[in-house]
Parts: structure tokens; C-alpha cells; sequence
């Protein structure tokens, strides 16, 4: 399944939304979420906390990111994220297959 690292930014910092967000994120780490998640989103590692941002970083696997959009949606409507960036991981087997092809 494919691997993503999905960087979502805070949208409000209150003290509420801080408590929302921790939740929210370790419920999702231990494998419990919300029922507007996929079924086959798993979270694979973090998540991580930024240390100069208002940001939460993980890795997850999921078949088509596109199935998450209502439950993102839904999150920035609520002021818990204010943006996001996903960015589909490969591994560097995949680099070197690709290197070995191109050098021929």
C-alpha cells in the first residue's frame, strides 16, 4: 500500500484545540479513528510534533488519499487544521531501480 508523510498544520493553538488535537492524533496512532476516516488508512509512524511550528507530522499508508477529503474537510472547517501537505513516499530501492534503468 503507499506510504505518505502528512504534514498538517494547526489552526488554532488554543489550549482546547491543543487538547483536540492530542486526541485526536494518539487516538490515530493506536489505531482508533474517527468513523469519517477510510477503513485502510493506518498510521505507520509518529506522530511528531514540530518543535519551531504549529505542526504534526506521521506517516501513513492508504490506497487513495482522495477518500480522506471529507474528514480533512471537516477538521478545517472545525479551526483543528489550518493546511496540510501529503507527500507519497517511495523507498530507495524504487530510486535505484529507476538509476539503473536510465544509466544503461
Amino acid at each position: 500500500m503507499p506510504l505518505f508523510l502528512n504534514e498538517v498544520w494547526l489552526g488554532d493553538v488554543s489550549p482546547k484545540m491543543i487538547d483536540e488535537a492530542v486526541m485526536f492524533f494518539g487516538n490515530l496512532s493506536v489505531g482508533t479513528k474517527p468513523n469519517n476516516l477510510p477503513n485502510d488508512l493506518r498510521m505507520i509512524a509518529g506522530p511528531w510534533l514540530s518543535a519551531e511550528e504549529a505542526k504534526v507530522m506521521f506517516i501513513f499508508e492508504i490506497n487513495d488519499p482522495s477518500t480522506m477529503f471529507d474528514a480533512f474537510a471537516e477538521r478545517m472547517v472545525s479551526g483543528l487544521f489550518a493546511r496540510r501537505k501529503l507527500t507519497l513516499l517511495s523507498d530507495w530501492n524504487g530510486l535505484k531501480a529507476y538509476s539503473d534503468r536510465i544509466n544503461v
